[in-house]
């Protein structure tokens, strides 16, 4: 949710002037799509992430009903955030991985996403990698594996943590991205999701699954599934 302070004049004139000095990193249809969608945050905390990042970035959101904060919170309340985390799909802006290498006094956190807009990383223990993950990748220095509303990179994100045997939390979107998905779970992705990882919680030795919600405070209906070893 955007902060009170922030008229709606403001909001567009810094979000246009943030595309225009990224003018490369979004196309025509994008920009057109956050300059008439602008003023979203100060209705409602669940926005498109091509629009929540920028708010982040722009440093709009009120703390407190900041999503990524959440995110974060829970992730801190379920895990050690001091190790080495890989975060799958984390869009054009590294939003909630600047917020977990602030918070972290040891241990590096890793970024992929083939949208990132650079690569070059304002932390230390923060690295920025522009390409998409692979299911079958060995990811032998990680220790836990999370995303935030990852899209197709969800089911992706389950696998690595089986093979891996990696901790991990994942914030479901709608799946509405999903366009190849087995017709077992065409109809019902979120069901599918939750099947996929209960089965590699129980195949990788992960403990148990939990799902919980961020409703009340966020507007957000999907869930998040996490592991409890």
């Amino acid at each position: 949710m955007i902060r009170e302070d922030i008229t709606g004049v403001r909001i567009f004139y810094q979000i246009d002037k943030f595309l225009r000095e990224h003018a490369n990193h979004y196309t025509q249809e994008e920009k057109e799509f956050i300059l008439k969608n602008c003023a979203w945050g100060k209705k409602s905390p669940l926005v498109p992430d091509i629009l929540r990042q920028i708010y982040d970035e722009l440093d709009m959101l009120d703390p407190d009903k900041n999503i990524y904060e959440g995110f974060v919170n829970l992730l801190e309340e379920n895990f050690d955030i001091d190790r080495n985390i890989v975060e799958i799909g984390g869009g054009k802006i590294p939003s909630l991985a600047k917020k977990i290498a602030l918070r972290q006094t040891k241990g590096t956190i890793t970024v992929y996403d083939d949208k990132l807009i650079t690569t070059e990383s304002p932390f230390p223990n923060l690295s920025l990698e522009k390409r998409r993950l692979k299911s079958n990748e060995i990811l032998k220095d990680a220790d836990l594996i999370m995303g935030f509303m990852p899209c197709e990179g969800t089911q992706i994100a389950i696998e690595l943590a089986k093979k891996n045997q990696l901790d991990f939390m994942i914030a479901f979107c709608e799946g509405s991205c999903q366009n190849e998905l087995p017709a077992f779970i065409e109809d019902d992705w979120e069901s599918g999701m939750i099947y996929e990882a209960r089965k590699a919680v129980r195949d990788g030795y992960l403990g148990e699954l939990k799902k919980v919600k961020m409703q009340k405070k966020y507007q957000n209906p999907y869930p998040i599934i996490y592991n409890k070893r």
